[in-house]
């Protein structure tokens, strides 16, 4: 038993942390877990008590204390895993290498801003302490970094004759996939991605693959698609 907890406090921490911590429903949130490590510690535990007991390393210990000494109004901001209007907590580890509440609470609100990923935070940290510039200056030339992102377009179709259906859903997924590749070479759109479901395929590419649907009609492919493979089902 940890000093200073009480059995409920104790069974809450070991479930967030200990057997089964990687299953979802955790009780506590990491700056809880870090309240009750800093509560054991103030009653006798030492960090190494913690991590025995617990069976985490002394660095993990660390790293919870570290982040229960983030600025009070952004800890509400830290859950295990990540969200969109929250902080992952190896991202929260790596926000606690700022140093300074003003500068931690600016770089918080950029993880959330631009949904930074932990290396990202490590290297604004970085930049930070090395090159003496601003919180906003480091951002700014991690965001540049970062590459161009690449839309991909995505077009659901469906096969719409349960013969063709019945014959698909007795190939394998290689097969399916070899009768859409033909059907995408037959009609002009080689360039494509897809995948063939029983009922229902797929075409995935990038602007050419959607110039073609534009202009041509999704209509238009979908139902020349369909006839590619009634034929080839067919004539097996």
């Amino acid at each position: 038993m940890l000093p200073g907890l009480s059995g409920i406090e104790v069974g809450r921490l070991r479930m967030s942390v200990g057997y089964g911590r990687h299953k979802p429903g955790r009780p506590l949130s990491p700056i809880e877990v870090g309240e009750l490590l800093r509560r054991a510690q103030s009653a006798g535990a030492s960090r190494q008590d913690c991590a025995k007991y617990l069976k985490l390393s002394d660095d993990q210990i660390t790293q919870f204390l570290r982040v229960f000494a983030l600025p009070v109004d952004i800890r509400h901001l830290v859950t295990f895993g990540r969200s969109r209007d929250s902080i992952g907590f190896t991202t929260a580890v790596q926000l606690t290498r700022v140093e300074g509440p003003d500068d931690q609470r600016a770089l918080a609100t950029a993880v959330i801003e631009h949904t930074l990923q932990m290396d990202e935070v490590r290297q604004i940290a970085q930049l930070r302490k090395r090159s003496g510039r601003t919180i906003d200056q480091c951002l700014a030339e991690v965001l540049a970094m970062r590459p161009t992102v690449e839309r991909h377009y995505v077009f659901i179709g469906a096969v719409a004759d349960e013969s063709v259906e019945s014959v698909l859903g007795q190939m394998t997924q290689a097969e399916r996939d070899t009768i859409l590749r033909s059907g995408l070479e037959a009609i002009g759109l080689e360039d494509a991605a897809g995948r063939l479901g029983e009922k229902f395929f797929t075409l995935v590419g990038d602007e050419l693959l959607n110039g073609k649907l534009t202009r041509q009609g999704k209509e238009a492919i979908e139902y020349r698609l369909r006839a590619h493979l009634t034929a080839k089902v067919t004539s097996r």
